[in-house]
């Protein structure tokens, strides 16, 4: 669609009405209603969707573009460090090879979620931008953030909170779409099964407190334990907008490790218009090779590449790029190395100019109140997206333009808009060949004092001559812009 559309540029821009007319744009965020099942009260499950049903499905999403990942557990009291040895964020307890009852003796009376944490968590959501949320429900580690019937390790018996209940209503009162992350895997449950997959992550002294206390596995009675949650946590909660998965390697994936089929059915059943990502299958998006690999529709509606963007996007394919601003997903005390706010908001551009969507991480404290570090980053994003939000949301990537190197664009109905590159300290020219963009009116976002001067011009050529869309931008731009990041406007039919 959009190489046609682009191709088209040099007859006036009339291709960029078609291409909009295929990406309608999305209403603003509102608080949600409960999800319905179709007319006749028959659920349409993705692989029996016609396009149109899935492209209706997926539209909010492909138009909201921006996301927050909250990593929150036992593990951000430790803070990376088990009785003073560092282990690492999140997957502490298989790094340190913790046995779940040593763990939890280290790790439980240190998880104190201080009163309105998730207020917080959603004030910052809504000043960057976000137009969803997905937060760790249950992590690797099996202990679970919402209250339960179905084990005593949970938020709900350990603190008398339901972390999962604040966290939705808070995010809701602000418009924004609920996600819900919820590991296959767990490292606390005794029936869960790891030799599925023998190299899939599991702590050694979990696996020889088994073996020494005579507990067999059964794997069976673990995955009723893992559908009996995924039910509680969409029907007690509202409408679900996301599940994300996380995750499968090998033999264990799919029908075999988590009766995939069975977990995707029932989701539609409960939450008809919810959306998942692809790890219920061996597709977690870190092995590059697979990048632009088709995704079955049994297998989820978008793939997941995790702390990378792919370098040319995945063409005809929904993907999500998940990453953080420091190293470790869980709050980690020594994890000082962040992403500086111009670098955050470079891959915000980048995904959007690719096509894809970016889920930004933050890793609360055990009483979940967010690193003064991180709150500045999205603070700075929320400062930039204040003024070229209009770059991001409801756009698709412009692939098919032959911009300089470090340069990329989206499209928004009939406007383009150029991510130009940062800290520039002199006047920018940028060329684009005539063949693909021409008659458009130049514009720096929330710049209206800054005046971008275009002109046309030829070169000669093998055949005949080149002809090239010439831009000049005045260095005053990167001076003015948040972070240094300008964004140009190129509005087709002016």
């Amino acid at each position: 669609m959009i190489r046609k559309s682009l191709t088209l540029m040099a007859l006036l821009g009339t291709g960029l009405c078609t291409m909009a007319q295929d990406a309608p744009a999305a209403p603003a965020p509102a608080p949600q209603a409960a999800s319905a099942a179709p007319a006749g009260g028959k659920v349409i499950l993705p692989w029996e969707e016609t396009d149109e049903q899935r492209d209706a499905r997926m539209q909010w999403w492909r138009d909201a573009k921006f996301g927050m990942f909250i990593h929150y557990g036992l593990y951000s009291g430790l803070g990376g460090f088990f009785k003073g040895e560092f282990g690492g964020g999140e997957w502490i307890q298989r790094n340190m090879k913790l046995d779940t009852e040593t763990y939890a003796a280290e790790a439980l009376p240190r998880f104190k979620p201080a009163p309105g944490c998730t207020e917080a968590w959603a004030d910052l959501a809504a000043y960057a931008g976000c137009r969803y949320a997905v937060l760790t429900t249950k992590h690797h580690e099996g202990f679970a953030l919402f209250d339960t019937d179905s084990t005593d390790y949970c938020a709900g018996k350990a603190v008398g909170r339901d972390i999962v209940k604040e966290y939705t209503d808070s995010f809701r009162k602000r418009g924004i779409r609920i996600g819900l992350y919820h590991s296959v895997i767990d490292w606390h449950h005794q029936d869960y099964d790891n030799t599925i997959c023998p190299d899939l992550c599991y702590p050694e002294d979990q696996e020889a407190m088994l073996k020494k206390k005579g507990i067999p596995r059964n794997h069976e009675s673990y995955l009723k334990y893992l559908h009996g949650q995924v039910r509680e946590l969409l029907t007690k909660y509202g409408d679900i907008s996301i599940l994300w998965w996380d995750y499968s390697q090998g033999a264990a994936e799919g029908d075999r490790g988590w009766k995939a089929t069975e977990l995707m059915t029932m989701a539609h059943s409960l939450q008809p218009g919810i959306i998942m990502n692809n790890r219920l299958y061996n597709l977690s998006g870190f092995d590059a090779s697979k990048d632009g690999e088709v995704l079955p529709r049994r297998h989820g509606d978008y793939t997941s590449p995790e702390k990378r963007i792919p370098a040319k996007g995945y063409p005809g394919v929904d993907w999500e790029a998940c990453m953080t601003v420091g190293d470790k997903w869980g709050f980690c005390s020594v994890d000082l190395k962040f992403k500086s706010p111009q670098e955050v908001i470079s891959k915000l551009e980048e995904c959007a100019a690719k096509g894809g969507n970016f889920l930004l991480n933050v890793g609360p404290r055990a009483d979940g109140s967010i690193p003064a570090a991180l709150v500045k980053v999205f603070r700075r994003v929320g400062d930039w997206m204040k003024v070229n939000s209009e770059s991001i949301y409801e756009s698709r990537g412009v692939l098919d333009v032959d911009f300089p190197e470090g340069v990329g664009a989206s499209m928004v109905r009939e406007d383009m808009y150029v991510f130009l590159p940062a800290a520039q300290k002199q006047d920018y020219v940028l060329r684009i060949p005539a063949t693909q963009i021409e008659n458009v009116a130049p514009s720096i976002l929330g710049q209206p004092e800054c005046k971008v001067q275009m002109r046309r011009v030829e070169e000669p050529g093998q055949d005949e001559p080149k002809a090239y869309m010439e831009f000049s931008v005045p260095a005053a731009a990167w001076e003015k812009a948040v972070e240094g990041l300008p964004v140009l406007k190129l509005s087709f039919n002016p």
